[in-house]
């Protein structure tokens, strides 16, 4: 599947296993977590089975540090994988990721992925940060750009997780930096949908983004409300998603789930 900038805006919905068939199909495209196709059968069976385009994560935000290319590339065979996120450092001088970008850029193309570089920087280094999304953002052999909720919050630790990735977008547009011919997406969210995503969509910055907020704040009894300003009831979930979460029979639970699946995806509409 091809990908392309000025288009309308995606949302990938990501879910424990069980809850894939239900829910992760009604996404039009896809974020497939490597550390969960590395260890579940079932889950890389499902989305080697979409035909709509998947970026596989490198496993860098749920284990500390990314798969080798070599295991990165097997894991994007084995989902069917259309774009991978290349090796990225969170916390490190983007210099780090930069080099491993260079070094393992050429491997994962040849395996036959289009290739995702996340910048990244020491805490506090704005400078950094951005240094490193111009190296990416003007290298013609990456693809997308990867905004991430860790690395945005990191270089400008002054400003509210929930707007951290707002503010930096906006401030390279100001400067002339954004990239608008680029491939952006947003990887998760720091907050309830309604918070982040509209900004960003406005200002024309936003591709696709993913999250697993609307399925797991419904398995966890929270529904989204329009009388927030993010949707979300709650300034935080207590717990991390489950994966292996089992499917739930409770006729309610669904219904919240859908609520907030449905609210969210019109935003992108």
């Amino acid at each position: 599947m091809r990908l392309s900038r000025n288009t309308t805006p995606q949302f990938c919905v990501i879910t424990p296993t069980a809850y894939l068939t239900q829910y992760a199909a009604q996404s039009s495209m896809h974020l497939v977590l490597a550390h969960i196709v590395d260890t579940d059968d079932t889950y890389a069976e499902f989305y080697r089975n979409r035909s709509e385009f998947k970026i596989m994560d490198n496993g860098a935000f749920e284990l500390g540090q990314s798969y080798d290319p070599e295991k990165l590339i097997d894991l994007g065979h084995k989902c069917g994988a259309d774009a991978i996120v290349l090796p990225d450092y969170p916390f490190q001088a983007s210099s780090v990721t930069i080099e491993a970008a260079k070094k393992y850029l050429p491997k994962i193309e040849m395996a036959g992925f289009k290739t995702m570089y996340v910048p990244q920087s020491e805490k506090g280094d704005v400078d950094d940060w951005i240094h490193g999304y111009e190296w990416g953002a003007w290298h013609p052999d990456i693809d997308i750009i990867g905004m991430s909720i860790l690395a945005l919050p990191n270089a400008i630790p002054g400003i509210h997780i929930g707007y951290a990735r707002v503010v930096m977008t906006q401030t390279l547009i100001d400067t002339h930096a954004f990239r608008f011919d680029k491939y952006h997406h947003y990887l998760g969210l720091n907050s309830g949908p309604a918070l982040e995503i509209p900004s960003l969509i406005n200002m024309g910055a936003l591709d696709s983004c993913d999250s697993s907020g609307p399925v797991w704040a419904g398995i966890c009894g929270h529904e989204y409300s329009e009388n927030t300003d993010s949707f979300m009831p709650i300034k935080k979930l207590k717990k991390h998603v489950d994966f292996n979460y089992p499917m739930v029979n409770d006729i309610n639970t669904h219904r919240i789930i859908q609520r907030n699946i449905d609210l969210t995806l019109n935003l992108f509409k």
